[in-house]
């Protein structure tokens, strides 16, 4: 099998930090393609032309970070939990991860056509939506599920390109769960390239 990844997309880091914790390494090789620059190896296999794709063996892909965990949880010797709320905690994380690549595109875009309003937005919705994963992590069992897996990336992806927001203050249980995350393996060879 092959992953299709950006090393500076939250999503493919999702799936590389499974395929480690997994032991799925093996059996996954990774290649890098820029989802801008229309790869068409990318194109290809995912016609949205975007990263992370997972490309089985037989040529069928699957695309979405949230599907190529499931399939990848299906691959392993061992399973992660999954319930109900790890579900919707994955879902609030990939909604934190949706607002901040977003409030990143729209940052980067030239001055004059940047939107105040929609930073402004997305801005708003990425504190609201960590504040509402204060209180939800707290009652974690695990940190391997998806769902906090999911959060800590995106918690990371902040750190990575939106170091302002200065989202661990008051939000103690947050912090602690990116902290666990950083301490392991998975999440330390799969950081983003510090230079971009």
């Amino acid at each position: 099998m092959k992953l299709i990844i950006s090393t500076t997309s939250p999503y493919s880091r999702k799936c590389r930090v499974m395929i480690r914790e997994l032991g799925l390494g093996s059996r996954i090789d990774e290649v890098e393609s820029h989802p801008f620059d229309d790869d068409p190896e990318l194109l290809k296999a995912n016609p949205l032309g975007r990263v992370p794709c997972l490309v089985l063996d037989d040529g069928q892909a699957y695309t979405e970070s949230a599907l190529i965990a499931d399939f990848l949880c299906e691959q392993a010797d061992r399973n992660w939990p999954r319930d109900w709320n790890d579900r919707r905690l994955e879902a609030l994380g990939n909604g934190l991860l949706d607002l901040t690549v977003a409030r990143r595109v729209e940052m980067v875009r030239d001055e004059g056509i940047q939107s105040a309003y929609w930073i402004g937005r997305r801005e708003r919705g990425i504190m609201r939506a960590v504040d509402e994963l204060e209180t939800a992590v707290g009652a974690l069992d695990t940190i391997e599920a998806q769902g906090p897996l999911t959060m800590a990336v995106a918690l990371a992806y902040m750190d990575f390109r939106y170091p302002e927001s200065d989202w661990r203050t008051g939000r103690p249980q947050l912090a602690g769960l990116l902290d666990a995350w950083q301490q392991r393996t998975s999440f330390a060879v799969t950081a983003p390239p510090s230079d971009t």
